[in-house]
């Protein structure tokens, strides 16, 4: 619901701005916020569902076919009809690959990561196609558990290095980024889960300050006060990327 009530709003805005009807196919990617991958699935899928609704020529003639049985349905019966779910990811499956796919990476790797879920999802897109988005529009949706949401629209431009797209790729370094993480047993997790929460909303403490497994350059929390001040030291070392992608000081 949330998604339907942003995407309405986000049309009449762009209407009213470029004095033309918005779908889907002009936007040449989107990034959703991305608890899970299923989710960003059947949010693009119902994106498209409104564009029918809201004109059936934005939509190929299979789409407006399989759609069609589905066009007098109430907002809320939609919402439900498991068989409108079904047949709205299936016909909008290429354009997901297309729009869609190529901002799935990070997210999928790390999982839910809440409010840098969306950024992540952007993080993905300029890694894999940093070298095609100049000049492109990337459609950002964003949403919070109180039905708050946002939808917004991006041109991209390839800048002046170091602001270049290809130099942020660079920079950002997603593969070696994820090929660096750490395995530990579900135990450990555990572990690390309790410590948090023990100390949420805690205050004079210090932590134990093992920063063996941050990368170089990384600010990391000390101590909380007695009057809940925070207090970071940072690891020694730059984290410097070098061209080929590889870490600079040898780590």
């Amino acid at each position: 619901m949330a998604l339907d009530t942003c995407y309405k709003y986000f049309c009449y805005k762009y209407e009213k701005l470029e004095g033309k009807q918005f779908s889907i196919s002009d936007a040449d990617y989107i990034v959703f916020h991305s608890p899970y991958n299923k989710l960003v699935q059947k949010s693009f899928a119902r994106l498209l569902f409104n564009d029918f609704m809201r004109n059936a020529s934005s939509v190929d003639d299979i789409a407006k076919e399989k759609l069609s049985p589905f066009s007098n349905l109430t907002g809320d019966e939609s919402y439900r009809s498991r068989d409108l779910e079904k047949v709205s990811q299936q016909v909008s499956k290429s354009l997901y690959d297309a729009k869609v796919q190529p901002t799935t990476l990070i997210p999928k790797q790390v999982g839910n990561m809440y409010t840098a879920s969306l950024y992540a999802a952007f993080a993905s897109l300029i890694h894999s196609k940093h070298s095609e988005l100049a000049g492109k529009r990337v459609i950002l949706f964003s949403y919070g558990s109180g039905l708050t949401s946002t939808m917004f629209s991006l041109r991209l431009h390839e800048g002046q290095h170091p602001f270049s797209l290809s130099n942020i790729a660079t920079v950002m370094n997603v593969a070696g980024k994820l090929m660096w993480r750490h395995e530990f047993p579900p135990e450990k997790f555990v572990q690390t889960m309790k410590l948090m929460e023990h100390r949420y909303g805690a205050k004079d403490f210090v932590t134990s300050k093992d920063c063996s497994l941050l990368s170089p350059g990384t600010y990391y929390l000390t101590e909380v006060d007695s009057m809940y001040r925070r207090f970071y030291s940072k690891k020694d070392g730059d984290y410097t990327v070098c061209e080929n992608g590889s870490l600079a000081n040898g780590h």
